[in-house]
């Protein structure tokens, strides 16, 4: 019998990688802090040192020491186009440009501004001009919007909600906005204020718009002083049998077609108004 052995020999093989000298690696002239690199005088366009302080390469470029970063090319050098999207990450971190003489951003479809937090477009110089050529929406889903300053409007105004007065009330169905010199405040239409009168009286500016019922058994006289405003104007009433006679002072003249100016008697009403600077017209119930 035949015995056959295989013997299998296996090679090791060692490699070895050299490690590099440290006294070979080579070594640039330094400056301790950029006051001693800018010191330096009669460098040639291309020297380069290494700061210390700053831990960077430098190189003259024949006027100053820069980095080579400083010297590549990106948007605060050249001026590009993007290849493809690009987004820049935060990390939590703020993105400031100051002193910027012109910022500018277009774009060719629509844009977006967020914030989670607080928003501000302002201007310490001229206007801030918002515009939008097919119009331009304001949304404040939570407080509204608040404009502090004067506000002009130079075309037509169309509100779908309530407006609010200074007390931020919105007012009932009827009333009118009206203003309080300081403010404004929702009022009901102002009906005319009726004055009862027992003897004779004179008129004054206050009295506009008022009616007057005289109510006494013994003839009256009111008299009409001048210097009311054109428009002034009250209705008279006679609710007694004492008659009314109005009558002009101080240069005011009452015009009548038939020049008569007392009313003609119990329940006889009279309107007086003045349409133009102390004339006044009487019209109404009237008698000699």
């Amino acid at each position: 019998m035949k015995t056959t052995t295989t013997i299998l020999i296996f090679f090791i093989t060692h490699i070895t990688f050299a490690q590099i000298d440290a006294n070979s690696v080579l070594g640039l002239p330094s400056a301790s802090n950029d006051t001693e690199m800018n010191g330096i005088t009669g460098a040639q366009e291309g020297a380069i040192l290494y700061n210390i302080t700053q831990k960077n390469i430098y190189f003259f470029n024949g006027s100053n020491w820069i980095t080579p970063s400083s010297s590549a090319t990106n948007i605060y050098s050249n001026d590009g186009v993007l290849t493809s999207s690009r987004t820049v990450g935060g990390g939590n971190n703020s993105l400031t440009f100051n002193n910027l003489n012109n910022f500018q951003v277009f774009s060719n479809n629509a844009s977006q501004i967020f914030s989670t937090g607080a928003l501000q477009l302002g201007s310490t110089g001229n206007s801030t001009q918002l515009t939008g050529a097919l119009g331009l929406t304001l949304t404040a889903t939570s407080n509204g919007i608040t404009l502090n300053g004067n506000t002009s409007i130079n075309n037509n105004l169309s509100v779908t909600g309530s407006f609010a007065d200074s007390s931020a009330l919105t007012g009932t169905t009827g009333q009118v906005l009206t203003s309080t010199a300081t403010g404004t405040q929702w009022k009901d239409i102002k009906l005319a204020e009726v004055v009862n009168k027992t003897s004779n009286y004179t008129l004054t500016a206050n009295d506009n718009g008022k009616v007057f019922t005289f109510n006494s058994s013994t003839d009256m006289t009111l008299t009409v002083p001048n210097g009311l405003p054109v428009g002034f104007n009250i209705s008279i009433y006679q609710t007694n049998t004492g008659k009314v006679t109005v009558s002009g002072s101080g240069g005011t003249t009452i015009l009548n077609r038939l020049s008569r100016f007392q009313t003609a008697g119990k329940d006889a009403g009279a309107g007086l108004i003045c349409t133009s600077t102390n004339n006044f017209h009487l019209t109404g119930d009237l008698k000699r």
